[in-house]
């Protein structure tokens, strides 16, 4: 728990800027919302995850690998600092705040860092930066981003330290992946140690979580604001799954790579298709009622990981066998 980033002084000018921002929502066509709810898609679970597989799949198996790296180590990342930040929402933090009831059901947990602004930075500012050559396109890429993180102060879901933080996470990742890549790729059995590196460093980011991370709990009219068991769950249900993309991508990377190149574009985009089918029902009928049901965590993570295996690994195995069906 961080005090500071609650702390009154600290936050208070912060609330001016939603404020100001929320007089002008609330006198503006609902329209407008509607229209930076859609942006603010960019930056969910399930959309940077088909952008990276369509890539991965579909397009170039090298660069997908780089944007999966980018989308799993994010999602570490960004959901560590939430649990250590313990920062609540800013209809939390200060009464007057009144956010976009549009967004309300989907902004859940704690507020720092914004994990959309994190999301969009990672995976659309990586796709900016392996076509920095194309100038509009990277210029496209990094107005979706900045897009996404202003939809979140203007729905009045995050404050801009939130979004901030977010942001930075994505500009460090785009950098520091790349360079990890480069290495890996100098000896692709560096893919190996890069993995038993990664699986050690989650398994503390969760040993912390679940045994030395302070929480703040606050009650109001006897329930719990925020209830970090919850949101343990949550974490530890997505690492699962972030932790099979990551294992099957550098596992197929390192003894199963493929050109997707070497087939027609018409078998490229039913791979797609057919991917990003599987893909949908992975993420709603595995990922979603595994959160919403709160199964238990000893079905919940080996379930996951084979979700994520089967996007990476196990399916570009299939169609690989299937060359010249998929």
């Amino acid at each position: 728990m961080i005090d500071f980033l609650s702390d009154p002084q600290w936050i208070s000018p912060q609330i001016d800027v939603l404020l100001f921002l929320q007089k002008i929502r609330i006198n503006a066509p609902e329209i407008i919302d509607k229209f930076f709810l859609s942006i603010t898609v960019i930056g969910e679970f399930w959309l940077p995850t088909l952008i990276c597989a369509i890539c991965y799949w579909c397009i170039d198996f090298r660069a997908g690998v780089y944007l999966f790296s980018l989308e799993t180590f994010n999602a570490f990342l960004a959901h560590l600092f939430k649990m250590i930040a313990c920062v609540y929402r800013p209809w939390i933090l200060d009464n007057r705040m009144q956010p976009s009831k549009l967004a309300v059901p989907f902004a859940k947990g704690y507020s720092f860092p914004s994990g959309h602004s994190a999301m969009s930075s990672s995976v659309v500012g990586g796709i900016a930066f392996l076509t920095r050559k194309n100038k509009l396109l990277c210029a496209l890429m990094i107005l979706l981003v900045l897009l996404v993180g202003f939809s979140r102060l203007w729905l009045g879901v995050h404050t801009p330290q939130d979004v901030v933080c977010g942001l930075s996470i994505g500009l460090v990742l785009i950098f520091a992946v790349n360079y990890i890549i480069n290495w890996a790729e100098k000896d692709k059995n560096r893919y190996l140690y890069l993995l038993v590196g990664i699986d050690i460093i989650v398994a503390l980011f969760l040993i912390y979580i679940y045994c030395f991370n302070t929480y703040r709990i606050d009650y109001v009219s006897g329930k719990i604001l925020v209830d970090p068991e919850k949101l343990k769950y949550v974490t530890t249900v997505i690492y699962g799954y972030a932790l099979g993309l990551i294992n099957g991508c550098f596992i197929c990377r390192r003894f199963f790579p493929f050109d997707p190149k070497e087939v027609s574009v018409k078998n490229r985009v039913l791979r797609g298709i057919i991917g990003a089918a599987g893909l949908f029902l992975i993420l709603k009928c595995v990922l979603e009622r595994i959160i919403m049901n709160a199964v238990n965590l000893e079905c919940a993570i080996p379930l996951m990981f084979l979700s994520g295996l089967a996007v990476t690994l196990i399916y570009p195995i299939i169609f690989s066998k299937l060359k010249k069906v998929i």
